[in-house]
């Protein structure tokens, strides 16, 4: 699995590129990026999903971030929470030479559309669709060293210039069919986003691990050799009647979907028993014996990655 790498300061810009996009459940059509003469002024040649010949003007600026489809695609269109897998090539607008790319190598990992910490790659890519080929302009002037300035200046300023293809797009949450509740199993409510709130009940965790599917999905089955793209919540099961804590969660985190492998010795077992054989679009509840004692898992599968 190839991480994308950290967009670098090569060009005078904060290692991450941290944009100023806020995560959310949708995106409305005046949230989007729209084309305007820096991004016009991009053209890319050779293969869809290839690393391309990107052509910029040298001296290129650009008022706002700007946004060109320079290939649409015909896949499902984009919505701010939903985890993209994307290639990239970096350019400095100043210089027109392309200073890096994301590799074009197999699959990444993906990222958030509209999250922070998926900076202006992530803002980009909002309402694109799976498929398409992006030529972005964002001012320099909108970035500093560890993060945005906060507001976008609305002056002309020097341009960096990604071109970005869009390869696939997971949904945000588990979107299988909901089934009955399990007989002594924790109680899971959800959020309209999907975020899982979990009720401890009073008695004690089962002696052994457990499992529960709570949406049933009509995805791809799982196998030791893939790779999942998941989002989890995890609460401890205190014992006794004492109370329960959030142990992690990628719902609030800001970190966005996880990919782990499935291959054996890559996750503890009574996560990995939860995954394995499942399908994408499942949500599975399980109960896991830890070191620290029994937690309770929720685990969206919103993604399979094929080893």
């Amino acid at each position: 699995m190839r991480t994308i790498p950290a967009l670098l300061v090569t060009i005078g810009l904060a290692a991450s590129l941290t944009g100023c996009a806020a995560s959310g459940a949708g995106t409305a059509a005046s949230d989007c990026a729209t084309p305007g003469a820096a991004s016009r002024a991009v053209s890319a040649s050779g293969a869809f999903g290839k690393e391309p010949k990107v052509s910029v003007p040298a001296g290129l600026t650009t008022t706002g971030t700007q946004v060109s489809v320079l290939r649409s695609g015909e896949g499902r269109q984009v919505e701010a929470g939903t985890p993209v897998v994307l290639d990239y090539t970096l350019v400095d607008g100043a210089t027109g030479k392309a200073v890096q790319s994301s590799g074009y190598t197999g699959p990444s990992e993906p990222i958030v559309a509209g999250a922070a910490k998926s900076g202006p790659l992530g803002k980009a890519v909002e309402c694109a669709h799976v498929g398409d080929r992006l030529a972005v302009a964002i001012p320099k002037s909108s970035l500093t060293q560890g993060g945005a300035t906060g507001s976008e200046s609305r002056r002309s300023d020097d341009a960096v210039v990604l071109v970005i293809d869009v390869e696939r797009a997971f949904d945000s949450r588990a979107t299988g069919t909901p089934q009955l509740a399990g007989d002594g199993m924790p109680a899971v409510v959800l959020a309209p986003s999907g975020q899982p709130g979990i009720t401890i009940p009073s008695w004690s965790a089962p002696a052994n691990d457990q499992q529960h599917l709570l949406r049933k999905g009509s995805g791809a089955e799982l196998t030791e050799r893939d790779t999942v793209v998941l989002k989890y919540t995890a609460v401890s099961w205190p014992q006794g009647g004492g109370t329960s804590t959030v142990l992690s969660s990628n719902w609030s985190d800001g970190d966005g979907p996880l990919t782990l492998p499935l291959a054996k010795g890559q996750l503890a077992d009574g996560v990995r028993d939860a995954i394995v054989d499942h399908h994408v679009g499942d949500q599975v509840l399980a109960v896991v014996h830890q070191q620290s004692g029994p937690a309770v898992y929720v685990i969206d599968i919103v993604g399979r990655i094929a080893g």
